[in-house]
């Protein structure tokens, strides 16, 4: 499995209005750094797949996709981000099948 750091990280999804909210899809955006596979370099900013799961390690999260393990912190949340979803990093966790 592949790892990275994400920086400046928010949640995104694919909804457009026109997606019956079953089929919601929620996904990482932000800056990766220190990808394993050493594919992206540092500071690209990128968006991931589908999140699978997470996991809280008490300092961080691990968001796992399909590929890939991200690790997140709570001081790494995109300060817009934050400013629109006020405690984003506490609310970061798995909801049903996401």
């Amino acid at each position: 499995m592949n790892t990275a750091i994400m920086e400046n990280w928010s949640v995104i999804t694919n909804q457009n209005g026109f997606i019956p909210p079953e089929l919601q899809r929620y996904m990482l955006q932000g800056n990766i750094y220190g990808d394993s596979r050493k594919i992206f370099p540092d500071g690209l900013p990128v968006s991931t797949g589908s999140i699978k799961d997470i996991k809280d390690f008490g300092t961080h999260k691990v968001v796992k996709t399909s590929r890939t393990e991200y690790k997140v912190s709570p001081d790494d949340v995109d300060p817009e981000y934050e400013k629109a979803c006020p405690g984003a990093y506490g609310r970061l966790q798995r909801r049903g099948e996401i």
